[in-house]
């Protein structure tokens, strides 16, 4: 099945054979543990690195959908009733108009100084 690949540090996303095997999500994102972020009400969701927080010289980016910048690279998948992998139900084309390049923790940190109150969209989505 297809997905979505995000780097924040190469400012790519790509689209990306995904076997539905949760193993090869830890090779996508060069993680040791991930996390799921909501990001679509038709199912569509982004794996990330659950501690990319803790890695030097990380890269962020924003979703339109959720307030705050995620770290690292990301996977988007559809997923199904039952929480199953699918292929995205968001066109590429869509799901590349609602994410924007953070950078990297310095600009997160700037970032932050203008969003007291945690919500960082207004910054990057009009």
């Amino acid at each position: 099945m297809k997905a979505y690949l995000i780097d924040p540090k190469k400012k790519t996303i790509e689209q990306v054979d995904y076997s539905g095997d949760f193993k090869q999500i830890y090779e996508f994102l060069d993680c040791r543990a991930f996390d799921i972020v909501r990001v679509y009400e038709n199912g569509d969701v982004i794996y990330v690195d659950d501690e990319g927080l803790f890695v030097d010289e990380q890269h962020f980016f924003i979703h339109r959908n959720y307030p705050t910048p995620l770290a690292g690279k990301g996977l988007i998948v559809g997923t199904d009733e039952e929480g199953e992998d699918q292929q995205p139900k968001t066109s590429f084309e869509d799901f590349e108009n609602d994410i924007k390049w953070v950078g990297d923790r310095v600009d997160v940190m700037s970032a932050a100084k203008l969003s007291p109150n945690d919500e960082f969209r207004h910054l990057f989505f009009m």
